[in-house]
C-alpha cells in the first residue's frame, strides 16, 4: 500500500538568470578555488523560493508532477506537489533530522529522518549525504582532500574535473570554469556508477549562479529525476503552508 501511494509524491524542480566569466584562463582554476567560491556564494544564500516542474522514473513507472518549493538555508525546506489538472497531491517539510511528507491523496503523513533512503523513496532525490539545500542549489564543493585531487583539463576550454580515489570508490566532479560550479558529479564503487547528479543552464540570480536545470540518476536502485525551475527568488522569505488534518493516519518510517 505504501509503494501505491508513494507514485504520486514525488517531485522538485529548477531556473535562474545570465552571468559573466570568472576565468577565462582554466590554469586558474583549482580544487581549493572552486570549493572556496562556492563557499563564498553558500554564504550569501539565506532564502531561496521557487516553482517548477520535474519528470521522474522507477522501476513501476514514470510520470510527471509541478511544485512550489521554499527553502530556508542551511537545512529547512517546505513543498507543494501537484498532480494532474493543478490538484495537490502531497506536501513536504524537511529539516536536518526530520522528514514529513504528507499524501493528501489518501490522507497519510509519512514521518522519518531525512535520510539517503527516504530521500530517494519519496522525492526521487539521490543524494550520498549531502545536505538536501546543497543538493538542489549545486553549492557542493568536492569534499575529499583537495590537496589529492587528479585535475583534468577539458578539450571545451571551460571545464575541468577533479577526480578523488579512496580504496574502491572513485568520485569525480566535473566543474564549470565560466561559473566555478559543479556540472557533474559521478560516483564509482568497484568500477560501477552508482550516482551521478547533472547541473545545466546556469543563470545568475542576485549574486549566485544557479541550474535552470538538475538531473539525478541512482543507478543502483534504478531511480532517475529531472528537474526544472520556472521562476524563481533569492533571500526573499517565502511561505509555503504546511497542514496537515488532525484524522491523518500516521506512518513511521524506517
Amino acid at each position: 500500500m505504501i509503494r501505491v501511494s508513494l507514485f504520486f509524491l514525488f517531485s522538485v524542480l529548477f531556473v535562474g538568470c545570465a552571468a559573466t566569466s570568472y576565468y577565462a584562463d582554466l590554469s586558474g582554476v583549482t580544487a581549493q578555488k572552486v570549493a572556496d567560491e562556492i563557499r563564498t556564494q553558500s554564504n550569501t544564500i539565506r532564502y531561496f523560493s521557487t516553482s517548477g516542474y520535474g519528470s521522474f522514473e522507477t522501476k513501476q513507472g514514470a510520470y510527471s508532477a509541478s511544485f512550489d518549493m521554499s527553502i530556508h538555508r542551511p537545512s529547512s525546506a517546505t513543498v507543494s506537489l501537484y498532480g494532474p489538472f493543478g490538484i495537490k497531491v502531497a506536501q513536504v517539510r524537511l529539516t536536518d533530522d526530520t522528514l514529513l511528507v504528507y499524501n493528501s491523496l489518501h490522507n497519510v503523513l509519512f514521518m522519518g529522518k531525512p535520510t539517503s533512503a527516504n530521500l530517494r523513496n519519496f522525492l526521487m532525490i539521490a543524494s550520498d549525504g549531502s545536505s538536501f539545500t546543497n543538493i538542489l542549489l549545486d553549492l557542493m564543493p568536492p569534499v575529499s582532500n583537495l590537496c589529492d585531487a587528479q585535475l583534468y583539463r577539458h578539450s571545451d576550454g571551460r571545464s575541468v574535473s577533479f577526480t578523488y580515489t579512496s580504496q574502491d570508490t572513485v568520485e569525480k566532479y566535473t566543474v564549470d570554469g565560466e561559473f566555478m560550479r559543479t556540472r557533474e558529479y559521478v560516483k564509482t564503487v568497484a568500477g560501477e556508477t552508482v550516482l551521478k547528479i547533472q547541473y545545466s543552464d546556469f543563470e545568475n540570480l542576485g549574486s549566485a549562479y544557479f541550474p535552470r536545470s538538475v538531473s539525478f540518476e541512482d543507478l543502483k536502485h534504478g531511480v532517475s529525476a529531472k528537474l526544472y525551475y520556472r521562476d524563481a527568488s533569492l533571500n526573499q522569505k517565502g511561505s509555503i503552508e504546511f497542514r496537515v488534518p488532525p484524522d491523518a493516519k500516521e506512518v513511521i518510517l524506517n
